[in-house]
Order: structure tokens, then C-alpha cells, then sequence
């Protein structure tokens, strides 16, 4: 069934078209302290029709896209509906808690329903229904207390129907910094990949559909090159499709000191089902220039063109955050002076439209920037599960169709080292137009067809009992 909201679209100031500007004093955010460490999370926790966002331990509620106030103080965390009521939960990472979402009014600390003795020092988290009953389920990365010689497991947290969690697996082998979770060989089930430090490699975490994963990160091309001397030093990785084939790719962010021998941040092609969903490095061709201390990546369009961009945190000194630009054919380019952005050594980065224009906005470096817009079209699409299907449609896929090009996007519960970029899916689509097909692959294999006919709007789409059949969005 489909449901419809109400979005402001607005063409932003013709002057700084192109542009962003730096909004965080104008809109209520300031400077947010603590910006190094602090991760972001975007949610519409109250369903109210504006994306919240919480960063550094605090959450702020949206108003109407014209300002943010302090709601609540949780920690860092990541949002999923673990009870399915319909009001996104939160679960902290860094303190192993969760807090339920009570209707949009306030949150209630139910940590008490998570596995006894589970504590763990961790970056990073992801939400996904791993087993596939509908309740979402948690993937834990633990690092390490490096003075002390310890290294902290990861975790997986079967949800029990809403009730509370149990501990499904445990393991100590290596030194996870992000984590994030995609259904990636499109095989039905979220598969996880984590980004381990220290050298060593990164995991892919293919699973048999009952929650159950086997690490495949070598065969399929994924943990690193340790053929060179060395693994790298990975802190958040990110899955998105670079080159419009309807396979989600792989970006993995490298942290990497200057001998050679060190991996460098990747970019991993998704070889399809020809490929039997092989990854392929395509980093050479890309044009990313090395610098030491890349930390973070998030992925969004944010000049509508129908490409995924990178914009790629960095955390020493003498380095710089970067936004690049994807030109298509795996070519990407440096824009970030030109762009106005000017972020702060930081691991934070996530991307949402926060005053519903069509154009993604992006957290990073305790600053909120703006997209004033670049002309193209859109369309946003906010999902809502049900029965087999988690509220929050985490792991749902949706493909649109506009002659060869195939747009996919994905309900992420996690991505980078503990960021998350609003659940609503965006779409740019450059100077497209419809009528495009647009197919929703939900986390259980339900498939539901429909037609665009018109762009530049926010759908809303719930499943009940969704059939095959191709139905007209007009």
C-alpha cells in the first residue's frame, strides 16, 4: 500500500547554488563539542516528517528544518525499532545500552534486556534481522584496551521477538573499528562486513539465512592484501553501488601509515552473479589521493546525478577531509574546497536531507552543512515493515530502473565507524525523467513493482500484503 506525506521542496538561494554552507550556528546546533570522537546518527524518531539527528551523546530534535533543540542525552549510538511499535529505538555502543523509544515523547533505558556480562570497549554497531523473523538483531565490534594488552569480542545479539536479547556467538581473533551490514550477493539474508585495526584483515560475514556466517572476506576479495607485508589498519567501511549496475559495491577505509606495504582505501567493485558476486579492486582507476589518517567514509548523491559520492573523514594533523565527486566509470574527483567544505579532524560523518529540499545535508566535524541544490531531480522513499519485515525496513533494497541504469540503495543500520545516514532512501537522478520502474526487494524476498511517473517528492511506502503486480505512483 502507499501512503503520502507532505515534503517542502524548495530551490534554496540561487546566489550559493552549488554550494554548501555551514548552517550549525544559524540553526540551533553551534559548534557540537566533542566533534574528534563523536559519531552521527540520523533518525525521524518522533515521525514527524524531519529527520533528528543524534551526535555526541545528544539528541536533537528537528523543527520544521529551521532549527534543532536538545531533546535527550543517550551516547553514541545507532536507531533501529528493535520492538517493532513503530518509533525507532537506539542502542549505544560505546556504553552497551539500549533505550526504547516511547512513542516520540521520551526514552526509557532497557539495558536490562540485553545479554548479562556482554560489555565490551566499541566503536561501532549494526542493526540487522539477521535470522529473518522479523526483529532486528545486533552486530557488536570490540576493539581493544591497547596498554592493558586486551582485545574485546565481537558480539551478535539475537533479538527474541521484542522480549530481550540473547548472545548468539562471541569471538576474539582480531580488532573491529566499524561494522555494516548488506545483503550484497542479494541471496535473501544481511551478510556483515567488519573493519578490523591493527593490521589485520577485515571480515565478510556471509550468512546461510538463520543467522549463521561463515567469513568469506578472502575468497571474495574483501579482507585486505595481506600478499603485500600487511593488512591494513581499516576503521569504517561502506556499501553502496558506484557504477548504477544494481550491485552493491564495497568502499573500505583505510587507515594506512606511508610504507607501501600497508593497504590503502578501496574501492571494491561487486562483480554480480557473473562474478558470483566476487569483488574486483578498482582503486587504481579511481583517482582517491593517499592520506594518512582516513578514518570514516559515508556515501550519499548529493548533487543528484544519479552517482554516489565519498565524502572521507580524516583525523591527524596536516590532513583534510575530503569530498569526491563520482563521475561514473569509476573516476572520481576532489571537490571539496570548491564546495565550501571546511570539516575539523574528526570520525564523524553521516548524510540526510534535514529541511526536506531533495538535496542531502551532511554532519561532520561538529558542523552541519547545507546543500543548496544543483538543479538535478529526485526522489526520496521511506519504507515501513511489517509481519516478516522489521519497522524499520532495515536491509530492504530498492532498485530504480531508467534505461540501462540501475539505481540501488539500501535501509543501512550502520555504516562507516559508528555513523548512520537517515533511514529514508534518496535517489538522485540527474536530468532523468519518468516513467521509471522502481522494485522494492524487502528483507523477508518480498518483491513489489511499481511505475514513477513523477519525480522530485518523498514516497511512502508500507508493506502489508504486497503482491507482484506493478502498480502505478502517479
Amino acid at each position: 500500500m502507499l501512503f503520502w506525506l507532505p515534503v517542502t521542496v524548495s530551490t534554496g538561494n540561487p546566489a550559493n547554488t552549488s554550494r554548501f554552507e555551514d548552517v550549525s550556528e544559524k540553526i540551533g546546533l553551534g559548534s557540537l563539542s566533542g566533534e574528534y570522537y563523536s559519531k552521527a546518527a540520523w533518525c525521524d524518531f518522533d515521525n514527524d516528517g524531519w529527520v533528528d539527528l543524534l551526535t555526541n551523546g545528544t539528541l536533537w530534535r528537528n523543527i520544521g528544518g529551521e532549527k534543532f533543540i536538545k531533546f535527550f542525552s543517550l551516547g553514541s549510538g545507532i536507531w533501529g525499532d528493535y520492538d517493532n511499535d513503530g518509533y525507532p529505538d537506539i542502542y549505544c555502543y560505546g556504553s552497551n545500552k539500549l533505550f526504547r523509544n516511547m512513542n516520540g515523547k521520551e526514552f526509557k533505558d532497557v539495558s536490562s534486556i540485553l545479554p548479562p556480562g556482554s560489555n565490551t570497549v566499541s566503536f561501532g554497531a549494526a542493526w540487522g534481522d539477521f535470522n529473518g523473523d522479523g526483529f532486528l538483531d545486533l552486530y557488536i565490534a570490540g576493539y581493544e584496551n591497547w596498554e592493558a594488552g586486551i582485545t574485546y569480542p565481537d558480539f551478535i545479539f539475537m533479538n527474541q521477538e521484542g522480549r530481550e536479547f540473547k548472545l548468539a556467538w562471541s569471538e576474539t581473533r582480531y580488532r573491529a573499528r566499524g561494522v555494516t551490514a548488506c545483503d550484497f550477493d542479494q541471496d535473501g539474508d544481511i551478510d556483515i562486513y567488519v573493519s578490523n585495526y591493527r593490521l589485520q584483515p577485515n571480515l565478510l560475514w556471509l550468512n546461510d539465512g538463520k543467522g549463521n556466517f561463515q567469513d568469506v572476506g578472502a575468497s571474495y576479495g574483501v579482507a585486505g592484501d595481506g600478499d603485500l607485508g600487511a593488512w591494513g589498519h581499516t576503521i569504517g567501511s561502506a556499501w553502496g553501488d558506484f557504477d548504477n549496475d544494481g550491485y552493491f559495491d564495497l568502499f573500505v577505509g583505510n587507515f594506512s601509515h606511508p610504507p607501501a606495504y600497508q593497504d590503502r582505501p578501496k574501492f571494491l567493485r561487486n562483480g554480480g552473479p557473473e562474478k558470483e558476486f566476487h569483488f574486483e579492486d578498482l582503486s587504481v582507476t579511481a583517482g582517491l589521493q593517499w592520506q594518512e589518517s582516513y578514518a570514516s567514509p559515508a556515501l550519499g548523491d548529493f548533487d543528484n546525478d544519479g552517482f554516489l559520492d565519498l565524502f572521507f573523514t580524516t583525523v591527524y594533523q596536516g590532513d583534510h577531509s575530503v569530498l569526491y565527486r563520482n563521475n561514473g566509470n569509476w573516476k572520481f574527483t576532489d571537490v571539496t574546497s570548491a564546495l565550501n567544505i571546511k570539516s575539523a579532524l574528526t570520525y564523524q560523518a553521516a548524510w540526510a536531507d534535514y529541511d526536506n529540499d531533495g538535496n542531502l545535508d551532511m554532519v561532520t566535524g561538529g558542523r552541519l552543512f547545507r546543500n543548496h541544490g544543483f538543479r538535478n531531480n529526485w526522489v526520496k522513499i521511506r519504507l515501513c515493515g511489517s509481519g516478516k519485515v522489521n519497522r524499520s525496513a532495515i536491509g530492504t533494497q530498492v532498485h530504480i530502473r531508467s534505461g540501462r541504469d540501475v539505481f540501488a540503495r539500501q535501509v543501512e543500520g550502520g555504516t562507516g565507524e559508528g555513523n548512520q545516514n537517515d533511514l529514508m532512501l534518496h535517489f538522485g537522478l540527474g536530468k532523468r525523467k519518468g516513467p521509471m520502474d522502481m522494485e522494492i526487494t524487502w528483507s523477508d524476498g518480498t518483491k513489489q513493482r511499481m511505475i514513477l511517473w513523477r519525480l522530485n517528492r518523498l514516497i511512502d511506502v508500507r508493506l502489508k500484503k504486497c503482491s507482484s503486480s506493478k502498480k502505478e505512483v502517479k
